[in-house]
């Protein structure tokens, strides 16, 4: 009778809707100890490692209720308005700094480009992106914010797993398991590796038996080149292109699965700035129409290589960001052709009730608070539908 008391204990835990604090730990506490704790035991065969785990969180349950609101806002964080994205004394700082990296650690760049065969100027700027290339580090605890979003995430399975793979990863390398900072997300060291692409990705570049992706430079790149490098970067292709539409290229047209040749789009009446050619020896390689704010900002021709930096972080911003950095540490005043126009912001929840009504008649790609492609062109269609103007970007 006990064990099934213990079976259906577990379920009601791991499958209930997120649980919600108050001003009391007491729910966590009782997981903790009656699923967390003995899951980790049986999983590790009882290493010391989960002695050490269970006195951490206990020792410092008090400060979990702040740590949970943190989280609980960052959830709840208003869709990321593309003007204040690209901020431009943020993206100039990143610039500098990287143009500066670019010359201090050239040769470990060059080396790293050769094994893996990745742009080092992408490397600099997700670096940029993730850390400020080491300078902002992540401060918050590792295990609690693990095991919070294992407790009460929307993802806490993937959490839940992700915990694992950083005990296999602390006992594998001697790590001291309670000293690891994350960010809110879990992520860890100075390229933001979730525990399971620090397993996976993570490189000893400098050869010292650690794989130190907290204090070495040139483990962080080498991590972040090997991680492209596996997701299929190819180091000959142009990873994007800014351009001008004709009219008769609608904004639902955007996404991977209506690519075209560079060719192809060209006829259709995509054009880049200033009387810019298209390279000829590209003109066959596939490319998809980007509106990363609709058509309130600037439009793109971009690759497969954009969609490998999507894996990195699964935001049309956040590749475009990486792409636009990358150029401006390689090429000199580089900049957008098309500004930014400033739109409506939109909190997730608000994107979730546009996704929920677009998605009975058109693919959003799922209802999930963000404003991907699938969404943009959802939006598009259905104001084609309505014989209103096609922005693809909220509202309708």
């Amino acid at each position: 009778m006990k064990n099934i008391f213990k079976i259906i204990l577990s379920i009601v835990l791991i499958s209930l809707p997120a649980p919600i604090f108050s001003q009391s730990t007491k729910v966590y506490e009782y997981w903790l100890d009656k699923f967390l704790l003995p899951k980790l035991q049986k999983r590790f065969n009882s290493h010391k490692i989960i002695d050490e785990i269970e006195i951490h969180l206990k020792d410092n349950i008090g400060s979990v209720i702040k740590l949970k609101k943190l989280l609980n806002k960052n959830e709840q964080a208003e869709f990321s308005d593309p003007l204040e994205y690209f901020n431009k004394k943020l993206i100039l700082d990143k610039t500098i700094v990287g143009k500066e990296n670019m010359r201090s650690l050239q040769k470990i760049l060059e080396n790293i480009e050769k094994i893996y065969k990745v742009d080092r100027h992408f490397l600099l700027a997700i670096w940029a992106n993730e850390t400020f290339f080491g300078r902002v580090r992540p401060r918050l605890d590792g295990l609690q914010v693990l095991s919070l979003l294992s407790f009460s995430s929307k993802n806490r399975h993937l959490y839940l797993n992700e915990l694992f793979y950083l005990i296999d990863f602390a006992i594998e390398n001697k790590i001291n398991i309670k000293e690891l900072k994350t960010s809110k997300a879990g992520a860890l060291g100075q390229p933001q590796f979730l525990p399971s692409t620090l397993v996976k990705f993570a490189v000893d570049y400098n050869d010292d038996g650690n794989i130190d992706i907290w204090r070495s430079q040139s483990d962080t790149l080498a991590s972040i080149a090997n991680y492209l490098n596996q997701f299929g970067w190819n180091n000959n292709l142009e990873w994007g292109y800014e351009v001008r539409l004709s009219k008769s290229i609608s904004c639902y047209l955007e996404g991977p699965d209506h690519s075209r040749s560079l060719s192809q789009w060209k006829k259709l009446g995509a054009s880049r700035f200033k009387g810019k050619e298209f390279p000829q020896d590209g003109l066959n390689e596939s490319y998809s129409l980007m509106f990363p704010a609709g058509i309130y900002g600037p439009i793109y021709l971009v690759s497969k290589n954009f969609y490998v930096l999507k894996e990195y972080n699964n935001s049309d911003l956040y590749a475009l960001s990486v792409g636009f950095i990358a150029d401006k540490i390689k090429f000199n005043n580089h900049d957008f052709f098309k500004n930014w126009k400033a739109t409506e912001k939109f909190t997730k929840n608000e994107i979730i009730g546009l996704q929920e009504k677009l998605s009975k008649k058109y693919d959003t790609g799922g209802v999930d608070g963000l404003i991907g492609y699938k969404t943009r062109r959802a939006i598009g269609l259905y104001q084609r539908d309505n014989n209103l103007p096609q922005t693809c970007w909220p509202p309708l």
